[in-house]
Parts: structure tokens; C-alpha cells; sequence
């Protein structure tokens, strides 16, 4: 079998990760000694970072981004908890039981606006989580 351009354009991303086998290392760089125009292509592509420097670069970004989401997410259900439950709270008074309720406290329907505007933000974090496959 003869190696093609297209079969070393297709096994580049390996060549330069380094992830490649010696022979298949040696049959890309026997055929880049031949095709100088494909070798400046290579040497383009690759910006001076190794690509498994790059590789791990990427994953690591990742790997913060979603530990910032999944954090976020976190404090959004503390904070949409406290904002659903604060105004169905209740206090001890000489004894008796005082509770806190929309027609004794009508601010506190802000609280429950809060806690639904939350509630909706928990809800489309946890969805792009699982779009994520998290």
C-alpha cells in the first residue's frame, strides 16, 4: 500500500500527539522529506506547542470549567432553597408560634419571585451539565 497525502493529512493529529506507532511515525516522516510544501503545513499547524501539551492544556480548561459550573450550580440551589423556604420560616414569641406567611408578610413574595427566578437557573445549569453528559 502506498501512503497517499490524504492518508498523512488523516494521520496527523496522531503524528503529533505522539501517540503514533514508530511505523507509522517513520512512513509520515518519509513521506514529509518528499512533499516540503506539507511539511511547512505541519510545522504551521503546530505553533511550536507539542499537541499533547496542547491536548492536556484543553483538558485541563475543561476539566476548571466544568468544576466553575457544577460550583455555581451549587450555590444557586443553596440560594434558591433559602429564597422558597425563608418566607414559610417561623419564630418563637412568649411561647407562641408566629409564622411568617404571604398575608402577614406580603414581602416577602419578592423571596419566593427570587427563589423561582433560582429555581429556573439551577434548572437550565443541571441541563447543560447533562448535555455535557455529567
Amino acid at each position: 500500500m502506498q501512503v497517499t497525502r490524504d492518508i498523512v493529512i488523516d494521520l496527523m493529529p496522531l503524528y503529533q500527539s505522539g501517540e503514533a506507532s514508530a511505523d507509522t511515525r517513520a512512513a509520515i516522516e518519509e513521506f514529509l522529506r518528499g512533499e516540503p510544501g506539507l511539511e511547512k503545513l505541519l510545522e504551521q499547524e503546530d505553533d511550536g506547542v507539542p499537541a499533547g501539551d496542547a491536548t492536556a492544556a484543553l483538558e485541563q480548561h475543561t476539566v476548571a470549567r466544568t468544576r466553575a459550573v457544577i460550583r455555581r450550580r451549587a450555590w444557586v440551589q443553596a440560594v434558591a432553597l433559602l429564597c422558597t423556604l425563608l418566607p414559610f420560616s417561623f419564630v418563637f414569641r412568649g411561647g407562641d408560634v408566629t409564622f411568617f406567611m404571604l398575608r402577614d408578610q406580603p414581602a416577602s413574595a419578592l423571596l419566593l419571585l427570587a427563589g423561582a427566578a433560582l429555581w429556573l437557573v439551577y434548572a437550565r445549569l443541571t441541563r447543560a451539565l447533562r448535555m455535557t453528559g455529567l
